[in-house]
């Protein structure tokens, strides 16, 4: 699908067409419509946005359009990276039944990575009041968390879940693998939680707020307690009992 100045010679076309060329061999290399400002085909990236901004205030010729509609060129990139984003991100969700996308967790540049710093992106864009509001209300749907804190909260809930299916008891060691979540664990028994929605959240599931034990202490003090009422009862009964013999 190679172009060659047909009706223009002037080198302002012929240096175009060769930016066309250019990009219709970059989609058949990597399979991909433009490319990123990281990538390394950096002129290519910055044609590809002066074709855009030509295209907003309506300084593109009719036969440049045409030809980049061949290609499926995206006028609108904002668009069309948040549709793609977020098809990502749902799909990020079924596969790892959360939205947390943790930065550390993948290489740089990879395509989980990109997420997690468009999720990052967008949570800065809210919080300074600049996401659109239909944005905003299709990331509610999906329950997208704004606040890092929340988000936290949910990763370690959401591992929390994980290990009392796995172990059928919510007293994480503090060491090995699940040594931060059971830190976590630790430090919410020992101070409890400001936010009563995380509260209602881990009551929810079942989740014992003494540890292990602290709870056997607490089984041994009622049945010492069960134990001495026991006890007073006996002893009241053996009083009542010497006391008819008396009568």
């Amino acid at each position: 699908m190679t172009m060659t100045p047909a009706t223009n010679n002037s080198y302002q076309e012929k240096v175009w067409l060769e930016h066309y060329n250019n990009l219709i061999a970059f989609q058949k290399k990597t399979n991909r419509e433009f490319p990123n400002a990281s990538d390394r085909h950096t002129k290519l990236y910055h044609w590809c946005k002066n074709q855009r901004r030509f295209y907003t205030k309506n300084m593109i010729p009719k036969h440049r359009k045409r030809l980049l509609d061949k290609l499926n060129f995206r006028w609108n990139t904002l668009r069309h990276s948040f549709e793609v984003r977020l098809a990502q991100l749902l799909d990020y969700k079924k596969e790892h039944g959360t939205l947390h996308v943790s930065q550390v967790k993948y290489e740089k540049d990879s395509e989980m990575h990109r997420l997690s710093r468009w999720v990052n992106d967008t949570r800065r864009k809210y919080n300074e009041n600049r996401l659109p509001l239909d944005r905003i209300q299709r990331l509610d749907k999906i329950g997208f968390i704004w606040n890092m804190e929340d988000e936290r909260f949910a990763n370690n809930l959401f591992k929390l879940k994980k290990y009392y299916k796995q172990h059928a008891n919510f007293d994480v060691p503090q060491t090995g693998r699940n040594k931060k979540l059971g830190e976590w664990v630790a430090q919410i028994r020992c101070r409890g939680l400001a936010k009563k929605h995380y509260v209602d959240a881990l009551n929810e599931i079942g989740f014992e707020w003494l540890g292990k034990k602290k709870r056997l202490k607490k089984a041994k003090s009622i049945m010492s307690n069960i134990d001495l009422k026991n006890k007073i009862m006996k002893g009241r009964l053996r009083a009542r009992k010497t006391l008819k013999e008396i009568v």
